[in-house]
């Protein structure tokens, strides 16, 4: 039985991605990584610190420090966030089923505390979430499974009762290596992809969600 649900930020709460990939490219190429979207695509899911490990350990480069091309990602994010990010199409609609249920909510997301406020105090979000965790606060990121742990954790819900809701392969992976129920709801570019065939559910929109799917998810 789902007891409760966890949302990850970029990309199921928040249209964020294509923000991501776009700061990305800007930063990394102040030091000569010229970054495609196909290959933005590789760290989707992975914290900001995890990012840059994974770039600097196949293309290392000399000049910034890799805590200094984090500060500036991050700075870079904060700003975009506030100007430009939009709410993912539906997850009003998810919110507000799970609400009405009476269900405790939670986010688990890969990026810092202090995107993942930045998006939900703009949207006046913050409030209806029991918990509210960062991978950046563990000792390992996604798709390590800890940030749902935790997040089970401090819902005092075992990870059996959780269902999550993820658009990256990486956290599909650490969700379901939590033991959670997931539905996926993939970039457009990936939702072919089998690797999201583990979901329990797989979306191409949250506005396909509806007491239909979560009784099926519930049964199982």
């Amino acid at each position: 039985m789902i007891q409760a649900v966890i949302f990850d930020l970029d990309g199921v709460i928040i249209e964020s991605e294509p923000l991501w990939k776009e700061t990305e490219k800007k930063v990394f190429a102040a030091v000569g990584l010229q970054l495609t979207t196909e290959m933005c695509r590789q760290t989707t899911g992975l914290d900001t610190k995890d990012t840059i490990a994974y770039w600097y350990s196949r293309y290392p480069w000399k000049g910034k420090t890799t805590s200094r091309l984090y500060k500036e990602i991050i700075h870079e994010m904060v700003v975009a966030f506030k100007n430009k990010v939009e709410l993912k199409e539906g997850f009003i609609n998810v919110l507000n089923f799970f609400m009405e249920k009476s269900i405790p909510l939670a986010v688990a997301s890969s990026s810092p505390p202090i995107i993942i406020y930045t998006a939900l105090n703009k949207f006046n979000l913050r409030k209806n979430f029991r918990a509210i965790c960062s991978s950046e606060k563990e000792k390992y990121g996604k798709p390590h499974p800890a940030v749902y742990l935790t997040t089970a954790r401090k819902l005092n819900t075992r990870p059996q009762h959780c269902l999550v809701f993820e658009d990256s392969f990486n956290g599909l992976i650490a969700a379901k290596a939590s033991q959670m129920k997931v539905v996926t709801i993939p970039d457009t570019l990936e939702f072919s992809d089998k690797r999201f065939d583990i979901s329990d559910l797989k979306l191409s929109s949250l506005l396909e969600f509806d007491n239909t799917k979560f009784e099926f998810l519930n049964n199982l």
